[in-house]
Formats: structure tokens, C-alpha cells, sequence
């Protein structure tokens, strides 16, 4: 493992290009780390970027959690193909439910397999919803498919169902997401810009903050009822115990 700041751009990301995986920690425990080094194994394999032994990435994580212990953290894992760097800095809960608003692009989307670094374009994409008094942004590709945000996958409740988009419009594979498809009776189907008219209640999910409400839809209301807070809990003591 390397943590030598020559290799950390001043935004905090590696200098180069690579695969990278971002974990939860609470309690110097990494949530879900067993699913996230299979996704980063399957990226690295596909994109030929060399792995570190898996012992030697667990023993890079244990050391730098006891060196830099946070009550909960961001724990990133980051590989190229000349070097592997972890980072593990204190994260703090978005305390308050979502405002999102769609944006749409003018390309078709593809599926993404793979979370890669420059990581420029989503963090774009996430400061333009920001700018705008917005938490997160929901891709419009050009075919009208609702895809993902800027960090973030989504699951809809249209009439009385829960309903992810699947990678094929444009998903990355997330691993909350997984769960939720696992777990939480989660359907996978293609949405189409005019069914988010009736979206009545939704939810974000990440590896962070594993799984929050939406409180409005461009600046339309959703319900933030039992159904939608059951299902984030869930969610949240599956990534703690699993």
C-alpha cells in the first residue's frame, strides 16, 4: 500500500487512472467488503490492471484503520496499474432526505461494469446538482431512460412497485443496489422518463450512504412513509451485518 501524497491529486483521487472501490466503515469495520473486492477483482481482470494478494490488501486495510480510526469512514481502495493506494478519512451521514432532479444527456447510455478513476465527469455532474440547490441529479439519455446519478442508484415506487433501471441503461452495478434487487423484493426494469409521472416515493443509494429517501423529484413531493423508511433500514442493517 502506498499513501505518499505525491500520488494524491489535491481533489483527494490518485493521480493516474485505475479501478477503485469506496467503503463504508463503522466502528473500523468495512461494510460489505467481500462484495466490493469481487466487483474490483471482475474490473481489474477485464480492464488488465495487476491486483495486490488479496492478504496483502487485507492487512493494508486492518493497519491503516487502526492508524487513522474514524466512528465512520470512507475507506477508499484504489488500483492502477503501478501501485495500490487506500485512503480512509472521516464521512459524515447526509442527515436529510434527497432533492433530485433529472438531467439529461445527449448520448445513448452504456452499461458500466466498471468504477474507474479520472472520476471527473461524475463528480461534474454531482457539483452541477449542487450548484443548483439539488443533492443528486437522475440521467436522461438521449433514448429516455431513466439511468443513475452522479454517485448514486436509484429504486422507484411506480404504481405500488419498486423498481431499479437495469445495467443495461446505463447502470453501474452497485453494490447496495444488489442488495436491494437480493433482499428487498427490488424489481429490475427499464424506466422511461414519462413513468417517473408516477413515482409516488424513492430512494438513493451507495456504498455510503447505503440507502436515503427522496424527499422531492424536481421539486415534486414524494411520500416518505413507513414503506420507504422500512426498506432503507433494511438496507442499512443488511450492509452492517453482512
Amino acid at each position: 500500500m502506498e499513501s505518499s501524497h505525491e500520488f494524491i491529486s489535491a481533489d483527494g483521487w490518485p493521480v493516474g487512472s485505475g479501478v477503485f472501490e469506496t467503503i463504508r466503515t463503522e466502528n473500523l469495520r468495512p461494510q460489505l467488503l467481500s462484495r466490493h473486492m469481487r466487483r474490483v477483482l471482475l474490473s481489474s481482470r477485464e480492464l488488465s490492471v495487476s491486483l495486490p494478494d488479496e492478504d496483502h490488501i487485507l492487512d493494508a486495510v486492518d493497519q491503516l484503520l487502526t492508524a487513522e480510526p474514524h466512528p465512520v469512514g470512507r475507506l477508499r481502495l484504489s488500483f492502477s496499474t503501478s501501485r495500490f493506494i487506500a485512503t480512509h478519512e472521516l464521512y459524515k451521514d447526509v442527515q436529510n432526505s434527497m432533492k433530485v432532479r433529472t438531467h439529461h444527456i445527449e448520448s445513448q447510455a452504456s452499461a458500466r461494469k466498471h468504477k474507474t478513476f479520472p472520476y471527473s465527469e461524475n463528480l461534474q455532474l454531482l457539483s452541477l446538482a449542487k450548484s443548483g440547490g439539488f443533492d443528486e441529479l437522475i440521467v436522461i439519455d438521449s433514448l429516455g431512460r431513466v439511468t443513475e446519478g452522479a454517485v448514486s442508484n436509484f429504486a422507484f415506487r411506480i404504481k405500488g412497485e419498486w423498481i431499479t433501471p437495469p445495467i443495461t441503461s446505463g447502470i453501474l452495478p452497485g453494490v447496495i443496489r444488489a442488495l436491494a434487487i437480493e433482499k428487498c423484493d427490488v424489481a429490475v426494469r427499464e424506466v422511461a422518463e414519462p413513468d417517473l409521472g408516477d413515482c409516488d416515493a424513492a430512494f438513493a443509494m451507495s456504498s455510503l450512504k447505503i440507502a436515503g429517501p427522496v424527499q422531492s423529484l424536481n421539486e415534486k413531493e414524494l411520500s416518505i412513509n413507513n414503506d420507504t423508511e422500512q426498506i432503507c433500514s433494511k438496507l442499512r442493517e443488511l450492509a452492517r451485518t453482512l
